[in-house]
């Protein structure tokens, strides 16, 4: 089975292995093959990723400073692989989920996963934002 993890060989070895958390996904194809068709992403990746966004996302200060400058509105985690950035036009697959600002202030229980959004697409692995990634990590169980 080939397995498509957000761990570096060090955070692996750290954590004692992989657990099921940090895989992304599967591919189920021939050996090699790491098609976007192989791939079948990991439901308890995908939960784990957006419970970790619904607990960080309301304390991470990048979050709170584009709400006190939205001021109402949506503040949308974009995925950091979209090919144009994510300043630039952001298809639906590369929005992982939004939290509503009110006031300039984000609404601590108003986060949405975004439905289309794709952890593996032709662009590769999702890429979260540096702040996202370490929580996501700090929060994995060790493995053994």
């Amino acid at each position: 089975m080939q397995v498509l993890s957000l761990l570096s060989p060090l955070e692996t070895q750290a954590l004692g292995g992989i657990p099921p958390q940090a895989i992304v996904g599967v591919f189920d194809g021939p050996p090699g093959d790491i098609s976007v068709a192989a791939f079948k992403p990991s439901p308890v990746f995908v939960a784990f990723l957006h419970e970790t966004i619904r607990a960080w996302g309301p304390a991470d200060a990048e979050l709170r400073a584009a709400a006190r400058a939205q001021g109402d509105g949506w503040i949308y985690i974009i995925d950091l692989r979209t090919p144009e950035g994510p300043q630039g036009r952001v298809p639906a697959e590369d929005i992982v989920g939004g939290f509503q600002a009110v006031g300039g202030d984000i609404q601590p229980d108003s986060y949405q996963p975004c439905s289309a959004h794709k952890t593996y697409t032709e662009h590769g692995m999702c890429v979260l934002p540096p702040t996202l990634r370490a929580a996501l990590i700090a929060r994995l169980p060790r493995v053994g």
